[in-house]
């Protein structure tokens, strides 16, 4: 199953959130940081701790437009490195730069959410894609049309809901619905989480608190791994996790059962 998480124009904590729910997860997981803006998941968590010498790019390079999707949903594996602290988890770095970003073409796109999407069938892990922020008719679109749920992560804050709103536009558009879109709420505000998802008009996937660990999963602060695992924002990514994961075998299930 592929999930996917995007924001707005305003910074809500994409990356954190992403981290967040990748550490949490049930089950083996391939995580992608497709942000066109250039990728902050590897320079961050894992600053110094891994190689960033394969990624989206050296993928596309190996995965050739006449490659089966099968081969290229494989393959990605090869351009991915293992999270130190979780062994089921591993990370594909993103575009070091938005120069690099920009040279991913559409049908770049095309071929990596063909390979997203058979990730589980391939290699038997779940994905997990970083879009990063939707303010642009180019990027990872072929990506988020793809999903099987998108989150859209937002802090109850009247910038960062205005920001989401136009996202949510450009969501519709997109996709051509808001089937597969649900609000993430992220930090505290002036307004509750129930009124951020009623003012974008989407369904309300779950609420993460900022603490201490956030500056672990954006910024790689020095927090040890029990330590941050104990924060409340992990216990909230846990049970997250759990009931997306739990969300999306269901729904596999039924899909199944309905062919």
């Amino acid at each position: 199953m592929l999930t996917v998480l995007a924001s707005g124009k305003a910074a809500p904590g994409v990356t954190t959130s992403t981290w967040a729910l990748a550490l949490s997860w049930p089950r083996p997981l391939l995580v992608a940081d497709c942000d066109l803006a250039g990728g902050d998941m590897a320079p961050g968590m894992l600053a110094g701790r891994v190689g960033v010498d394969r990624g989206l790019l050296s993928w596309s390079a190996a995965a050739r437009h006449d490659l089966p999707v099968a081969a290229a949903a494989t393959l990605l594996a090869e351009h991915a490195v293992q999270v130190p602290e979780q062994p089921q988890l591993s990370l594909i770095p993103g575009f070091a730069t938005t120069t690099q970003g920009s040279s991913f073409t559409n049908r770049a796109w095309e071929r990596l959410a063909a390979a997203l999407g058979r990730s589980a069938a391939s290699t038997g892990r779940d994905a997990m894609v970083d879009a990063g922020r939707l303010v642009t008719d180019r990027g990872c679109w072929p990506v988020l049309r793809a999903a099987d749920q998108v989150l859209l992560t937002v802090r109850p804050s009247v910038r960062s809901v205005h920001a989401a709103q136009d996202a949510v536009q450009r969501l519709r558009q997109e996709l051509g619905d808001l089937a597969t879109v649900s609000a993430l709420v992220v930090g505290t505000g002036p307004y509750s989480a129930g009124e951020v998802a009623k003012a974008l008009g989407l369904p309300l996937v779950g609420v993460l608190p900022e603490d201490r660990a956030a500056a672990v999963l954006s910024d790689g602060a020095r927090l040890s791994y029990k330590a941050m695992q104990r924060s409340a924002l992990m216990r909230a990514a846990t049970s997250l996790a759990g009931r997306l994961a739990a969300s999306t075998e269901r729904s596999a299930h039924s899909a199944v059962v309905a062919g």
